[in-house]
């Protein structure tokens, strides 16, 4: 890890520097240990990353792949890169999709297609929150960021931090927990892994983070309302926001 910036816990607008440097590394492949409102995560700018071709093509790459490694047929970033790094820190498959922190609701037609309206709706009464939506990816979402299902994970965090630094790379930030996998997530700076501190290029400390808890993972990809994973916003939050006359 090269660079540590400390940022008020609860700032409206983290320090300038500190977002300018750490949005320059990112832009550069690089890796970043942010904080979110819901837990700490590992994260890389979605554009550095964004040309993938197929393996089989003869195209150059503006990042390195790795030949002995695809994704849904798609060429991967070698090992080294901020990306695959993330894999490498978490100890976790790379077919394991990465969620994207995007800057608000609409982004869901920017990165995704055939939306339906009731994941319209909570990102427009739940964003920016602890909420992720799953959402078939468009066209420009990187074949080997996509699950196998040929979907996205979107979110708009409420951390000011994130916020900045998404306006900063103009990019979105394709970002996971920063903890190895099946290890408990860590809500504060104290709370991470010495080893996946020591593997970014960068981190930000914000000391500990609002919610406390990872964000709650909701679908539609198979008709109704599906919660994949309960976090820190309830099921019944969801279900009173979709059900609410008024919305």
């Amino acid at each position: 890890m090269q660079t540590v910036y400390r940022v008020y816990e609860g700032a409206r607008e983290p320090h300038r520097l500190a977002v300018e440097r750490t949005a320059e590394l990112l832009g550069r492949g690089g890796l970043a240990l942010i904080p979110t409102e819901t837990v700490y995560g590992v994260a890389v700018a979605v554009n550095a990353f964004s040309d993938a071709v197929p393996q089989d093509t003869s195209e150059p790459l503006p990042w390195p792949r790795d030949p002995q490694a695809t994704v849904n047929g798609a060429a991967v970033p070698a090992l080294g890169t901020g990306y695959r790094r993330i894999f490498t820190l978490k100890q976790r498959e790379l077919t394991q999709t990465v969620a994207w922190l995007v800057d608000d609701a609409e982004a869901l037609d920017r990165y995704g297609v055939d939306i339906p309206n009731e994941a319209r709706v909570l990102a427009r009464r739940c964003w920016p929150g602890a909420l992720t939506i799953v959402v078939k990816a468009a066209p420009c979402v990187p074949t080997f960021m996509r699950a196998a299902d040929d979907t996205v994970a979107l979110r708009a965090s409420a951390s000011p931090v994130v916020q900045a630094l998404i306006r900063a790379c103009g990019s979105p930030l394709a970002c996971t927990s920063a903890n190895t996998h099946g290890a408990p997530s860590p809500a504060s700076f104290a709370a991470v892994e010495g080893r996946i501190l020591e593997g970014v290029d960068v981190a930000v400390d914000a000391g500990e983070t609002p919610c406390r808890d990872a964000s709650t993972i909701v679908s539609f990809q198979h008709g109704g309302l599906q919660i994949l994973r309960q976090g820190a916003l309830p099921a019944s939050e969801i279900e009173r926001v979709l059900s609410d006359p008024m919305q």
